[in-house]
C-alpha cells in the first residue's frame, strides 16, 4: 500500500517537477587542515516544504543522497553529515520520519591526496513534500580545492 501511495504522489506531481523547484542548493568549502577540507552544501527551502533526511527507513520516502565522482586527487572521509532536523510520524507511510523546512546544511569531509586545483563534482537526489504534493529532485553540485 505505501509503494502504490508514493507512486500515486510522483505521478501526480511528475508534471509539475519541471517547474516546481523548492529547494535551493549552495555550495562552498572550508579549508581545516593542509590535506583535509569540508565539503558544504546548504539547502534553503520554500516555506510551506520539507525536505527529507538521509536516513529514511525502508519503504519510506526517497531519502536526500549525494553521489560524488571518484577521483584519484582526494577520499571520502566518513560519510555525509545533516543538520538536526525534525523527526514526526508520518500518517501516509505509517513510520517516524526525520526531515528538514527552511534551511540545512549537509557537510562531507574530504582528505586532498596533493597540493594541484581541482574541482570534486557530485550529485544530490532528493525529494521534498508540501500537504498537496512531492517533488523528486536531481542537481549537480562542485567544489573548488
Amino acid at each position: 500500500m505505501k509503494k502504490i501511495i508514493y507512486l500515486l504522489l510522483v505521478i501526480t506531481t511528475a508534471g509539475y517537477s519541471q517547474i516546481l523547484e523548492p529547494v535551493k542548493w549552495t555550495t562552498e568549502t572550508k579549508k581545516v587542515s593542509d590535506s583535509e577540507y569540508e565539503l558544504i552544501i546548504n539547502a534553503t527551502i520554500e516555506p510551506n516544504y520539507h525536505l527529507y533526511s538521509q536516513k529514511i527507513p525502508d519503504e519510506g520516502p526517497r531519502p536526500t543522497t549525494f553521489i560524488f565522482d571518484k577521483n584519484s586527487n582526494y577520499e571520502l572521509i566518513g560519510n555525509t553529515t545533516e543538520g538536526k532536523g525534525h523527526t514526526v510520524y508520518d500518517p501516509i507511510f505509517k513510520m517516524n520520519i526525520k526531515y528538514f523546512d527552511t534551511k540545512v546544511t549537509f557537510k562531507q569531509r574530504v582528505k586532498v591526496k596533493n597540493k594541484n586545483k581541482f574541482k570534486i563534482i557530485g550529485e544530490i537526489e532528493y525529494m521534498t513534500c508540501n500537504d498537496s504534493n512531492c517533488v523528486l529532485g536531481y542537481g549537480d553540485i562542485e567544489f573548488k580545492i
